[in-house]
Parts: structure tokens; sequence; C-alpha cells
């Protein structure tokens, strides 16, 4: 035994150890709540991404196929007369044909855009129950370690309280008094409140509360 263990006394070295005890515990509480921070994951950004690409697409296509329609409308012969029809007159060519093949072009591109922005609309609702689930797995884990760590320091703070208590426990060394106190805190959170009265095989209170 090195002499600065030799120089402390028992009391001493209990509380040291429930120190160190109680300081890894809030820092594995720390630990968890920092965890729970939600953060968007790469693949739900790239699909979010993607669908604004998709809809951006659609858009342009869908303004172009209407403004051709447009120029078409405009470039429309006027209707023929009853006297044009009896005189066997034929309709002014007007030279829709290139408006015409650029519209049939159009329509094809905003099929397409419309299913690819149908497609990537699908493709975001998947990423999103995915990713959802996986966060309600994650949330899970974390909180689990959260509630670990916050009944350790019960733990720690319950061994505390019997040193209080009876402080000539501390010559029982501090590893029996850290599981003391985890035994108490255990029990306590086993069969909830109990009889202030009750003791256990040591004549110990069994409720500290």
């Amino acid at each position: 035994m090195s002499k600065s263990c030799s120089d402390q006394s028992s009391a001493q070295r209990v509380q040291q150890l429930l120190a160190v005890q109680e300081q890894q515990a809030r820092a594995r509480i720390a630990a968890a709540e920092a965890r729970a921070t939600i953060r968007v994951s790469h693949r739900l950004h790239a699909a979010r991404l993607y669908k604004d690409a998709t809809d951006a697409k659609h858009a342009e296509v869908l303004s172009a196929y209407r403004e051709a329609q447009e120029r078409e409308a405009a470039m429309a012969p006027p209707p023929r007369t009853v006297l044009d029809r009896l005189l066997g007159r034929q309709a002014e060519s007007t030279g829709t044909e290139s408006i015409e093949c650029e519209i049939a072009a159009l329509r094809a591109d905003l099929i397409a855009a419309e299913r690819a922005a149908s497609g990537a609309s699908s493709n975001l609702a998947r990423v999103e129950k995915a990713e959802a689930a996986d966060r309600m797995s994650q949330m899970g884990q974390m909180e689990a370690e959260r509630r670990n760590a916050m009944e350790a320091l019960a733990e720690v703070v319950m061994a505390r309280r019997l040193v209080q208590v009876f402080p000539a426990i501390a010559y029982c060394g501090a590893p029996f008094i850290a599981w003391a106190g985890s035994k108490v805190e255990r029990n306590r959170r086993s069969y909830g409140p109990r009889n202030p009265q009750a003791r256990n095989i040591w004549g110990l209170p069994l409720d500290f509360g």
C-alpha cells in the first residue's frame, strides 16, 4: 500500500471512491443527453435534395410546355367562314408544324419529369419512415443508458446517506459501502417504499429516504 493511501482515513477513502463513482455517473448522463440531439442523416438530406431537384425540373418543363401551348394558340389561323367553305377555300398555312413538334417533345419531357418527381416523393417517404424507425431505436437505447446512469447516481447518493447515518460504517471499507448503497437502492427500486422501521440483517434501516 502506498504512503498516500495509508495517510488517508477510512472516511476519506470512502468519500474519494463515491466522488469518482458520482463523476462517472454524471458523465454517463451528460453523454446520453448529448447523443439525444436529433441530427439529419446524409441519406435523408440527399433524398430531400433529390426531391427538390425533381420538383424544380417538373416546374420548369411545365412552364415551357404551357408557354409553347400559348404560342401555338397565338399562331392558330382564323376560323373558316361559311363563304370560305362554299367557295372551297383552304385554310391558310401558318407554319405551326415546328411548334407542334416542340409541344410533343415538351409533353414527353413533362411526363418523364412527373414520373421522376413521383419517384422522388416515394423515395423520400421511404427514407423518412426508415429514419423515424432508426431514430426511435436510438432514442430507446439512449434513454436506457440515461436511466442506468441515473440509477448508478442514485446508488452513490444512497451510499452517502449510509455514511451520514452510520459514520462508523466507513471502517468496513469503501467497496463494501458502495456495494451496500447499490444494494439498498436496488431494493427500493424493486419493492418500492418500505416501512421506515424495517431493518436488514446488519440492523441497518432499509429506507433512508
